[in-house]
């Protein structure tokens, strides 16, 4: 392959994957709402907690390893600031996963928060995870503040900012 073909190849490429990129969901910008029923066959919409609530995304998968030991993590912080306000809500996504695995994990690691099942890894694709488990927390006006692999530390000090006006 010459050398103009294979830059004119590259640019292409680059072309085509940098869209994506940008519509990615990262640290400043809004969340991607969804809606379906959860695990349980109740109507979720998340529209309905953004711009009013922080919100905590549990992104996971049943034969995820790394999940298990984020359940215990996240279910203090679900009882320290459920009451106070915060949603929290876990999304299976659902690749590789079926809803039968996704509700014995629920039941076996003792999740306290709703589920939504990714069927067809809609919302997971919209959000470009590049694995799991991943966490996403919002602030109540729906701007995602921390993105990663791992359960974050919320402090008093972060919830107040998560809350701020």
């Amino acid at each position: 392959m010459g050398k103009n073909r294979l830059q004119t190849l590259l640019l292409l490429i680059c072309l085509l994957l940098l869209p994506g990129s940008l519509l990615a969901a990262q640290v400043g910008q809004p969340l991607i709402p969804f809606k379906g029923n959860n695990l349980e066959g109740k109507p979720f919409d998340l529209q309905q907690s953004i711009g009013s609530k922080p919100v905590m995304l549990i992104f996971w998968a049943s034969w995820c390893p790394s999940c298990k030991t984020e359940v215990p993590k996240v279910n203090q912080l679900a009882e320290k600031f459920r009451s106070r306000g915060m949603d929290f809500i876990a999304v299976n996504v659902g690749f590789n996963d079926t809803v039968e695995r996704a509700q014995a994990f629920v039941q076996k690691t003792g999740m306290t928060y709703p589920v939504f099942f990714d069927a067809t890894s809609d919302v997971t694709e919209r959000y470009r995870l590049q694995g799991v488990p991943t966490i996403i927390v919002a602030d109540k006006h729906g701007v995602i503040r921390f993105m990663n692999y791992g359960t974050p530390d919320i402090t008093e000090a972060n919830f107040a900012l998560l809350m701020a006006e």
